[in-house]
């Protein structure tokens, strides 16, 4: 039992409830817990944005896709393409042609004008898939028809679409990859897609946004924490391994995508070839379909480069300009040792060569075909430079198998693919070398972390990473919030695997228009009304009858994640919306009730009514004691025309009753949720009266008897009376529940409080509770005098005594005078004065009520407040239920 009551004491207590309009949700469509088919969505305050959409390069036709179905992609608000890659780019001809996506698309400039030709060429490439009963997802037709939905930007730049803002930044992978900022609502998410913080010798590497505060970064995990060589060892290595292959007469297969890495390894191997004539004998192909076309782009955006791309630019140039020839207008990217090669239908295999060929997965195109016919052979090799997905035969090659199957249908090895089938499988020895030089543009673990660390966000979600991978680099940031005040929250979702994470933030509105001229209520607790351009605190303290705290009511108009609070009549003009006033009018005929029932009525229900100067005054009766009220009544009634209003009144301020002479009542109000109830309860109240028994008495009519009165004598004589029974009919002259003073509900409440306690036991009290005053002259205290130092002879040996120093002496009193004493009694006073004068301008006529029943069973019960002091805990909490009981019954005190 003492174990199970200590787990109980060591749970954790419950959180609270958190508004599903106050979460982020995150969700993973492709890329959680793998590489390939990136695809995320993010939710915020009732908007939606889509990161990436890719496909598989493992997986062919609808198993590339992201799992689109389960998202309804209509709300999807904006979506934004971080790179051109296949595995984040290559599903949004899909998205857009085939779903009911109905959101924008953004991606930089350089990123939709090599979208267009890569898609292009992978729709081509896809119908020689190796798998034959693969269906393509989107046609080409899909591809062109789509492209003009998409939305260039620039680096740097901000952008508002449906109240998100969305900023993109140089993320160094490829030329075009973005990292992206995303504002919605106040929430600041980065997500850097692939990103790269190496120096490149074409890329700006990725930074992190200055003067931004991040709360949660969205980062990639491909190489968990696995640490680079570094660059210059890496060059020098693959240069090694390529010259090793060439000097001993075979081959080199380099499988690459055809924009990305290539440029940059184009760019080593374009400067080694320069430095070293003798391989310069060997040719060095660029073979993709997209060649050229590359090439173009990269010439084109070069000021989207860094510094080093802009110098060798200026060189070739100048250099172009010197000598006259304008084979040199190409820059950095006019090779002068790499050949273009669009087809190996016209390449001549003759020889050593450096081949760099695109797919970079080696699942079909030209790098598989060249694979196919070089792997046999063991003077050749293949060399893998970017990151190979699971399920791809760039991953199976780094296992180096004996094998490989022939999925091509050129002649490869003397062997062709069959129709299909296990049994009819072409397979193919594999005698080339393989090895793998990571030029991948990914961060390393240690780029990462750093990345992360500077970051500073409390919430990190990492995608795009085989499992082992993410889970080492999840461990490791986990591990470094032992040293933290504030602990990180790292979150790593599988594909289709819902995150939501609260994120509490402080709704402030601001004041425009009429409000904004209503002085703030000073007389508050402190808080601190700061704007951007300065700092001003607001304290309780409080001077002056202005200072009382004042209710500031109006319209909520929330735009843009943006409040404002203003006045009705402001909206036209601060918020751009029209208003409409229902002025709601109900007619009711009474015959029975009169105009006094229908005050003494309304009065008893609502408390106060204020008479309205329309009604017109009723003629009053002369009682002359002659008998004639039945003719000054029916003389009055032919002085009223029929429809004129005989008497108005106005109930709680929204609410106006308006009596006919032909009997009929008019209700009229203006429309809203509070005064239609308040007319609700009036009209009731109306119809109650009808058929009430005071109105049935007070509409019975007049009748005349005989009075006969016998005497004693031999004559007899009788009296005819006609009584006019108003005098029993009449009402009292002043509604006991309208109108009280304050004395009167005082009287109600100690009549309350006497009926628990006893009439002995319940007193006001005289004098109101005021904080304790501090003397303003505080006590002077008499020091002793020493004298001067310097008459103070020095003693002549360590044995003779200092002469001794008087003490001080004591205070004569707290105060030196008894002066000072008076003047804190008199302020005391004052202030008691003063207290008491601020209550009764509340209509509170003493501070409060003492209620003693015994020495140790006393309680104070201050009006203003209903706040009871006792030391008896348990009689405090039954005046406080008594007193709280009164004041329900006595309806409101002040």
């Amino acid at each position: 039992m003492a174990s199970k009551r200590k787990a109980s004491q060591m749970a954790a207590a419950p959180e609270e409830p958190v508004d599903p309009s106050d979460e982020l949700m995150f969700l993973c469509l492709g890329g959680g817990n793998e590489v390939g088919r990136s695809c995320h969505i993010i939710q915020y305050k009732g908007k939606t944005v889509m990161l990436d959409a890719g496909q598989h390069p493992a997986y062919d036709g609808l198993a590339a896709l992201p799992f689109f179905d389960d998202f309804d992609l209509s709300q999807v608000d904006v979506l934004l393409i971080s790179h051109f890659h296949i595995d984040h780019a290559a599903s949004l001809p899909y998205v857009l042609a085939k779903t009911n996506f109905r959101g924008r698309v953004f991606m930089t400039h350089p990123t939709k004008a090599i979208y267009k030709w890569l898609i292009q060429d992978s729709v081509r490439v896809g119908n020689t898939s190796s798998n034959p009963t693969s269906q393509l997802v989107y046609t080409e037709q899909d591809h062109l028809n789509t492209f003009p939905m998409i939305e260039a930007i620039d680096y740097y730049t901000t952008h508002t679409i449906s109240s998100i803002r969305i900023t993109p930044y140089p993320a160094g992978h490829v030329l075009g990859a973005a990292m992206f900022l995303i504002e919605i609502a106040g929430l600041n998410i980065l997500f850097t897609g692939d990103y790269s913080r190496e120096q490149d010798r074409h890329l700006v590497s990725a930074q992190v946004p200055k003067g931004v505060k991040i709360d949660v970064l969205i980062t990639e995990s491909t190489y968990g924490i696995a640490t680079h060589v570094p660059r210059l060892e890496r060059e020098q290595a693959l240069m090694k391994s390529i010259t090793g292959i060439l000097n001993r007469g075979g081959r080199v297969l380099m499988p690459v995508f055809a924009l990305g890495r290539a440029q940059e390894l184009l760019l080593i191997l374009d400067e080694y070839w320069a430095k070293h004539k003798e391989y310069q004998k060997y040719p060095i192909y660029y073979a993709s379909n997209l060649a050229r076309k590359c090439m173009l782009v990269y010439q084109t955006y070069v000021g989207a480069m860094n510094d080093n791309i802009k110098r060798l630019f200026r060189e070739r140039m100048a250099e172009a300009e010197a000598s006259g020839d304008s084979a040199g207008k190409g820059g950095p990217w006019d090779f002068k040792f790499i050949r273009s090669l669009k087809s190996i239908d016209r390449f001549e295999d003759v020889g050593g060569c450096v081949m760099l060929a695109s797919p970079g997965m080696l699942q079909n195109g030209v790098s598989r075909e060249l694979l196919e016919r070089w792997a046999p052979n063991e003077k050749n090799g293949v060399i893998i430079t970017g990151y190979s997905v699971e399920g791809t035969m760039a991953k199976q090659l780094m296992q180096e198998p004996e094998q490989i199957q022939a999925v091509m249908t050129r002649s490869s090895a003397g062997g062709r693919r069959g129709p299909g089938g296990e049994s009819e499988k072409v397979m193919i020895p594999r005698r080339c070398t393989v090895q793998e030089f990571s030029f991948a543009a990914h961060v390393d673990g240690n780029e990462n972390r750093e990345f992360i660390e500077e970051v500073g966000a409390p919430v990190v979600i990492l995608v795009h990473g085989e499992v082992h991978n993410m889970m080492r680099l999840k461990s490791k940031l986990l591990s470094l919030n032992a040293n933290k005040t504030n602990k990180v929250k790292v979150y790593s979702p599988k594909n289709c695997e819902e995150l939501r994470i609260p994120f509490k933030t402080d709704k402030t509105a601001k004041v425009v228009g009429k409000l904004a001229s209503i002085p703030q209520p000073l007389k508050m607790p402190k808080f601190d009304a700061a704007a951007a351009d300065g700092s001003t605190t607001i304290t309780a303290a409080a001077t002056g009858p202005d200072s009382e705290p004042r209710i500031v009511t109006g319209v909520l108009v929330q735009n843009d994640f943006k409040m404002s609070l203003m006045a009705p009549e402001d909206l036209r003009e601060y918020a751009g919306l029209t208003t409409t006033t229902i002025a709601c009018k109900q007619r009711l005929r009474l015959t029975a009730a009169g105009i006094d029932l229908i005050k003494w009525g309304l009065e008893g229900v609502f408390g106060r009514v204020e008479e309205l100067p329309e009604g017109k005054p009723r003629p009053t009766k002369e009682a002359n004691g002659e008998g004639e009220d039945t003719k000054m009544v029916e003389a009055a009634d032919e002085e009223y025309p029929l429809n004129e209003v005989v008497a108005a009144y106005n109930v709680m301020g929204c609410v106006t009753v308006r009596c006919w002479t032909n009997g009929e009542v008019e209700i009229e109000w203006e429309g809203n949720m509070l005064n239609d109830g308040i007319a609700d309860a009036v009209m009731a109240l109306l119809m109650g009266l009808e058929s009430s028994p005071a109105a049935v008495k007070r509409s019975s009519s007049k009748h005349t008897h005989t009075h006969t009165h016998s005497h004693s004598h031999s004559h007899s004589h009788s009296h005819s009376h006609d009584h006019d029974h108003d005098h029993d009919r009449a009402l009292p002259i002043r509604n006991p529940h309208a109108n009280l003073d304050p004395s009167e509900r005082l009287s109600r409440l100690m009549l309350f409080l006497e009926a628990q306690f006893g009439a002995d036991n319940v007193s006001p009290v005289a004098e109101p509770k005021i904080p304790p005053l501090s003397p303003r002259i505080r006590a002077r205290k008499k020091k002793a005098v020493s004298p001067p130092a310097e008459s103070t002879p020095a003693p002549e040996s360590e044995s003779e005594p200092a002469p001794k120093e008087e003490e001080p002496e004591e205070e004569e009193s707290e105060y030196d005078t008894d002066e000072e004493a008076l003047d804190l009694a008199r302020r005391t006073e004052e202030a008691k004065a003063r207290e008491l004068a601020r209550l009764h301008k509340l209509g509170i006529p003493v501070p409060g009520v003492r209620i003693k029943i015994a020495e140790k069973m006393q309680a104070t019960v201050w009006l203003e407040t209903l706040e009871v002091e006792s030391e008896n805990k348990v009689f405090k909490e039954r005046v406080r239920a008594v007193v709280e009981r009164a004041v329900e019954c006595v309806a409101p005190l002040w």
